[in-house]
């Protein structure tokens, strides 16, 4: 890169000689006599580094100095005087000088002195796109400081300007779905939906009208068209995760909408077009489930046109500080708590195997800060005593808890259309009812369609 560096003085024979030795250097020298001339010049120009002379008439150059710190902080200033003085040196730098020569000063003096300026200015260049991946990934909450992970991280980059589908591989906790929408934010969709469904969440029945949507009358309790996730995500992007669950038949319907873009809805003759990147997820190793016969191989090659394996967190342990004290963060702010952390909180972290991944550790930090009283401090005991407990001892939820969760779910997936969900929850409507009144916090609304 040619920095563009502006010098500043008004005796022409310094001027002349600076200027034809910066550009031997290869800069992009733009000379100055008349410092007015200097200042109007930045805002088209944009110099990264400014060599400037103390004594000049109108502006001196240490008023010239200010001006162009108050314009762009980060711009590097060279100054050089014949008449430098212990004051005149304090008060440069105490108006941010980054650099001061002493005329007359050899040229590889200068030399030397543009050596730290392009040192620093490359380093500011870095920390720019760095700070801008932080940005990235904070925006998108995948969170770390590891190498693995920026690899994932350049990979989103590169695929996202990309209308092709991919498949982001990953053990359960590992942040699949964040990785997929960090992919449709900064596509071309962006500004469309993005939509998330769990092949392995919910009956195949069940997934194939949400996904394809179904016309009236398709079925008991179909009194209206539903649109489907394909068409509610229409010009965007839609998240097959756990893919490998997709039954059969689902699979070969997946093969057509990425064949012919089209999508038949239950109860329906025609076809309908449908413009929606597909990515998928899994914690599967899909090449050996297509070896088995369990998953279908042309549809494999057209889902794996690009692959992200996400890592899990035994494996960039350097992003588990970063995380833990993300999600505490978040926690004491929902909890109203001011929480301190002992070091010795960290080693204790990185010793355990994490088989939850991020999930995990976000659910023992908020457990954590539920514990410690406000103003307290999570020591390293209290970490390694949640580790280290037996599994029949940590909290599991009830059969009761599980049946009534589920039913939830069916209620969200079906618009709280309590007859549809009846029929995919296989009992009647009035032992759904029965069931919803014994819920604490259950969906009682009388207006729920039935």
């Amino acid at each position: 890169m040619a920095y563009r560096v502006f010098v500043v003085d008004d005796d022409k024979g310094i001027l002349a000689s600076l200027d034809r030795f910066l550009r031997s250097l290869g800069f992009e020298v733009f000379s100055f006599t008349d410092p007015q001339h200097a200042l109007r010049s930045v805002g088209d120009i944009a110099p990264h580094l400014v060599i400037l002379d103390l004594r000049m008439p109108e502006i001196s150059g240490m008023d010239l100095l200010s001006l162009l710190k108050e314009r762009d902080p980060n711009m590097y200033v060279i100054i050089i005087t014949a008449y430098g003085t212990v004051e005149s040196v304090i008060e440069a730098m105490r108006r941010k000088a980054d650099d001061f020569l002493l005329k007359p000063f050899k040229m590889q003096d200068l030399e030397a002195a543009l050596k730290r300026a392009e040192k620093f200015l490359m380093l500011r260049e870095e920390n720019i796109v760095l700070r801008k991946e932080l940005e990235f990934l904070k925006e998108y909450e995948i969170v770390g400081k590891s190498e693995a992970l920026h690899r994932v991280l350049d990979k989103v980059k590169k695929i996202a300007p990309f209308d092709t589908t991919c498949i982001i591989y990953g053990e359960t906790g590992t942040g699949k779905e964040l990785v997929a929408r960090a992919i449709h934010y900064n596509s071309p969709r962006r500004n469309k939906p993005f939509v998330a469904i769990n092949m392995a969440a919910m009956p195949e029945e069940l997934t194939e009208s949400e996904l394809f949507g179904y016309k009236k009358g398709a079925f008991t309790g179909a009194y209206a068209d539903h649109p489907g996730l394909y068409k509610v995500a229409e010009g965007g992007t839609i998240l097959l995760d756990e893919i490998s669950e997709a039954s059969p038949r689902l699979q070969a319907k997946l093969l057509r909408v990425l064949e012919y873009k089209t999508i038949t809805p239950l109860g329906s003759t025609s076809e309908e077009k449908v413009d929606v990147r597909i990515i998928t997820s899994t914690n599967r190793d899909l090449r050996s489930l297509v070896k088995e016969g369990k998953f279908r191989e042309d549809l494999f090659y057209r889902l794996n046109v690009v692959n992200i394996e996400v890592p899990p967190l035994r494996e960039r342990k350097e992003d588990i500080e970063v995380l833990f004290n993300y999600f505490l963060n978040r926690y004491s702010k929902k909890y109203g708590k001011s929480v301190r952390v002992k070091e010795g909180v960290f080693p204790a972290l990185e010793n355990y195997d994490w088989p939850g991944n991020v999930r995990e550790l976000e659910h023992l930090v908020e457990q954590l800060v539920i514990n410690v009283e406000d103003g307290g401090t999570i020591e390293g005991e209290d970490v390694r005593m949640d580790l280290t407990k037996a599994p029949e001892e940590k909290r599991f939820k009830t059969l009761k808890e599980l049946e009534e969760e589920h039913i939830l779910n069916v209620l969200k997936i079906t618009g709280n259309n309590k007859r549809r969900a009846a029929e995919l929850l296989g009992i009647d409507l009035s032992t759904l009812y029965r069931k919803l009144k014994s819920m604490a916090g259950a969906p009682q609304n009388p207006s729920f369609s039935e």
